[in-house]
Parts: C-alpha cells; sequence; structure tokens
C-alpha cells in the first residue's frame, strides 16, 4: 500500500479520535464535579482544636456578660453556640440557680458540646438543635439571647431574631456581638436595619472592643419604656 493510501485513513481515524474526544471532555468534567466532594475534607470543625484563649483576648467573655448585664439566676440563650466557648462561661456565671440554652444547628457542634458539659460538669446548660430561622428556645423564659460572631453566618437574619423573640422575659435583652464593619456607615448598619425588621428597638451600642461591636436591642413596646441600662 503506497503512502497515499495511507495518508487520508490516518488523516480520517485522528478526526474521529478529536470527536470522540470532544463528546466525552463534557462528561468527564461532569463526573468531576459529582465525584469530587467525596475526596475533599469535611466541613465540620474540629471544635476540640479551636484556640479559644485567642478569641478571648478580643472578644472577653467576661466584659461581653458584664455590658449585657448577666448575672447570677438568670435564664442565657446563645443562637449559634458552636463549641460552647462563651456558653460555658456563662453557664458559670449564672450559677446553679440559673441555666442557659445553647442553641446551633450543626451535628458536631451539638455532639461536641454536650461531651463538653459532662467533661466539665456542666449542670445548668441545655443544649438546643434549631432550624436555621428558629433558635427553639423555650417561650417566655429568658433573661437575654446573644449571638457572639454568629450574625455573618445567618442565612435568614431576620427570621432568627424574630423567632427568638418570644423567648425573652418583657425587658429581656437581644444582644449581637459583631465586627465593626457593619457600623463603618451607621445609616447602612445591616445588623440595626434588620432587627428593626424582626421587631426590636436599638438600646445601647458599645464600641469599646478592639474588633467588635455590641448591639444591645429589646422587643419593640411602644406601651413601655421598662428597659434601663
Amino acid at each position: 500500500m503506497s503512502r497515499y493510501n495511507i495518508l487520508p485513513w490516518n488523516l480520517m481515524n485522528r478526526r474521529f479520535t478529536i470527536t470522540r474526544v470532544k463528546y466525552r471532555f463534557p462528561v468527564l468534567i461532569a463526573a468531576c464535579i459529582l465525584v469530587l466532594p467525596l475526596f475533599l475534607p469535611s466541613q465540620e470543625y474540629n471544635w476540640a482544636q479551636i484556640d479559644e484563649e485567642a478569641f478571648e483576648k478580643t472578644q472577653p467573655t467576661e466584659k461581653i456578660m458584664d455590658v449585657i448585664g448577666i448575672k447570677a439566676g438568670m435564664v442565657v440563650g446563645e443562637v449559634g453556640a458552636g463549641g460552647g466557648r462563651v456558653a460555658v462561661r456563662i453557664a458559670r456565671r449564672v450559677g446553679p440557680t440559673g441555666r442557659v440554652f445553647a442553641n446551633d444547628i450543626t451535628e458536631s457542634a451539638l455532639a461536641y458540646m454536650r461531651e463538653r458539659c459532662i467533661r466539665e460538669k456542666i449542670q445548668n446548660m441545655e443544649v438546643v438543635k434549631g432550624t436555621v430561622t428558629d433558635p427553639r428556645f423555650p417561650k417566655g423564659r429568658l433573661d437575654a439571647v446573644y449571638l457572639t460572631f454568629t450574625y455573618r453566618h445567618l442565612a435568614k437574619p431576620v427570621e432568627v431574631l424574630k423567632n427568638a423573640a418570644p423567648s425573652l422575659k418583657p425587658g429581656g435583652v437581644m444582644a449581637v456581638i459583631e465586627s465593626k464593619r457593619y457600623n463603618r456607615d451607621p445609616a447602612k448598619n445591616e445588623i440595626i436595619k434588620n432587627a428593626g425588621l424582626a421587631g426590636y428597638r436599638l438600646v445601647r451600642l458599645e464600641t469599646f472592643l478592639p474588633e467588635d461591636d455590641i448591639y444591645l436591642f429589646q422587643v419593640e413596646d411602644k406601651t413601655s419604656d421598662s428597659f434601663r441600662m
């Protein structure tokens, strides 16, 4: 067979190969997208490895509790408690006559906090599994609810704040501890705006922390001015 007979066959074979790769490539990409998550590390935190003392340097729980007004005997709820860094400290302050409801929606956080309560012999803290819109706190029992570095992670902040309101006693405090970036333009402050949509009024804003601000809200009640700090 002459080279003139071989050349057309090679060209045709090459064109067939290119066409076959052309149609297989999108299928390969789709398969990678579907399979890749199986080999990626889990998005769950390893709560035991988080350096809580590093957070305490910029978010000192003792000072934050003083601002909120946490005292012995109070009943307090935390939205997005994570590994329980703040919740366990508040549980110690409210003491045996008080109670803390530590909420989260992440299974690893819930499991870690339950284990932590046993390990650290904390008997006045209850771990609560919530939803993306509802902390599921008991109605009318809480003196205060707070969110520390949690607001930024809320998919539906207005709904969460609104659904937490019925858990507060009359005059109860909703505290949001968040980055100063939210207050760079007070006229566009997202936290204050969404709290207002959820039925709260801002009664105090503390800015003394190096990286965060402390917002104190009360459920709006035009017939009462009972909240004083």
